[in-house]
């Protein structure tokens, strides 16, 4: 039978057993809502008692206050201590009041606890960016905007966008464009000695993107993982999305040891490396430690997910060959990306894949977000065709190899407190915290100092190191001046908060 309302209450709330499928709490809700809308009760007009409207609506105390509390929580109802509850003076949104939750939703009311899965539990503890990052020196692995050609990618973009046909504009293959999977195969394989064919090629977003579709291709939920330690904490969060678990392996100065890894867990389906400069201490994989590891993975069926994020920046000696290009048993996925060589915001990466697992990696792409931006595809794929990245390649790797050595000639200042590992390749350089008056620095610390003075540096226990702290400097965005006067700007704050002497 239909309740009405007893109480001196000008709202007609007849009819609440319609709309079923929601709970009595957001039908109620919903219905003090519009009486607030439509004027049917005016700002200020006083609500009855949550013990008044409950008795008279034939339900339970606590969902008129669910109720009411999801008003509150909106705006349209204050509820003043010893005075009762009241309608709002003026409404936050009257011509656009907010939208209810579908009906197949059993909605609870705000500030109730929401349950997250334990993947989404797990993921958070690498949160996100909620706005966007700065540039700051020394932020590490960041290409600086000012050098990349823009007129000349404008220029490629207009003329892309201005083709004929649609290939643009509708759906495309989910492991991308031909013409940009071909170029990426020559490439690759002039810089980095890989061997494929185009159709190994799958286009991806970015190198996270290419580790979690790998992950949930190669392995089961519960599997292991490899992952170096120290190491790059992202992918191993899209490891662990995919639901392997992550077995920390250590590095030294000859990269990943693989024997420690056979201890830990000899049946891991997969070994995450970044061997042509470990992120982030720089170690190069030794050549004995390469084939031990692609000698596990034959003898595991297992994989190895190589990441090659800075390979083209080589500024001694001799460019290391590729894991993927000394692979004789296809155990090898070689990940590149174009985003720390031409700039963030491209997303666009790539993974060489072997023949066999071309089809379940095009799966699980199309699964994931159907495929990478077209235009975007093209545009690159002129780029890299036309010449203008193998230009770009040089001139930013002869900037940063003078910027490099200007850094670590003014980071001389800090010869008493740190020691700086191996800078012959890419764009940062790692230094611990010396054994003697540092050793027991708080990194984070130094960090936060740090950036209250407009400085980023990133402190080494972010990946995962444990013992000796230390700081991460990315020297490709700044210049002899800004690495001068940042590096002081670090000194001052090791001094502070180490309270030494400087």
């Amino acid at each position: 039978m239909t309740k009405h309302a007893r109480s001196v209450f000008s709202v007609d709330v007849t009819g609440l057993e319609a709309g079923q499928d929601q709970p009595a709490y957001m039908r109620i809700c919903d219905r003090l809502r519009s009486a607030i809308t439509s004027g049917a009760l005016a700002p200020n007009a006083r609500l009855p008692s949550s013990r008044t409207l409950a008795k008279d609506l034939g339900v339970a105390r606590n969902t008129v206050d669910w109720a009411l509390g999801q008003l509150v929580a909106d705006g349209y109802i204050v509820r003043r201590r010893g005075a009762g509850t009241f309608v709002v003076p003026q409404l936050p949104e009257r011509d656009a009041p907010p939208l209810a939750p579908p009906r197949a939703m059993k909605s609870k009311p705000r500030g109730a606890p929401l349950r997250l899965s334990e993947r989404a539990e797990a993921l958070r503890s690498y949160p996100g960016n909620y706005q966007p990052e700065n540039t700051a020196p020394f932020k590490p692995s960041l290409p600086p905007g000012d050098l990349f050609p823009r007129k000349v990618w404008n220029r490629l973009l207009s003329r892309e966008a201005g083709r004929a046909g649609n290939e643009y504009w509708g759906y495309g293959a989910s492991n991308g464009l031909p013409e940009l999977r071909e170029a990426i195969a020559e490439h690759a394989a002039a810089m980095r000695a890989t061997r494929c064919s185009p159709d190994q090629i799958i286009v991806v977003t970015s190198t996270q993107q290419a580790v979690e579709l790998a992950g949930k291709v190669l392995a089961d939920p519960g599997d292991r993982a490899w992952a170096e330690m120290p190491g790059y904490q992202p992918v191993q969060h899209c490891l662990r999305a995919a639901g392997l678990r992550i077995v920390h392996v250590p590095v030294d100065e000859q990269g990943l040891d693989v024997n420690a890894g056979r201890l830990l867990e000899p049946q891991a389906r997969i070994a995450y490396v970044t061997p042509a400069h470990q992120y982030p201490l720089g170690y190069e994989m030794s050549l004995e430690r390469r084939k031990a590891l692609l000698d596990w993975a034959g003898e595991q069926e297992a994989y190895v997910l190589e990441d090659d994020y800075d390979g083209d920046y080589r500024y001694e000696g001799r460019p290391i060959a590729s894991l993927q290009g000394m692979d004789p048993n296809g155990r090898v996925i070689y990940i590149g990306s174009f985003n720390k060589i031409l700039f963030p915001g491209l997303r666009i990466a790539y993974a060489i894949v072997p023949e066999a697992l071309v089809g379940a990696f095009i799966d699980a792409k199309h699964v994931a977000d159907g495929h990478t931006a077209l235009l975007t595809q093209g545009v690159l794929a002129a780029f890299i065709r036309d010449g203008h990245l193998a230009r770009h390649i040089r001139k930013t790797r002869t900037i940063y190899d003078e910027r490099r050595r200007a850094f670590l000639e003014e980071a001389k200042i800090l010869d008493d407190f740190l020691d700086f590992g191996p800078a012959r390749g890419g764009m940062h350089v790692t230094a611990t915290f010396k054994n003697d008056r540092t050793l027991r620095l708080d990194d984070r610390a130094v960090a936060a100092e740090c950036a209250r003075s407009g400085i980023e540096v990133h402190p080494l226990s972010k990946y995962g190191a444990t013992g000796r702290g230390g700081l991460v400097f990315g020297f490709a965005v700044a210049s002899r001046a800004a690495a001068r006067s940042g590096l002081r700007i670090v000194r001052r704050a090791i001094v502070s908060i180490g309270g030494l002497d400087s």
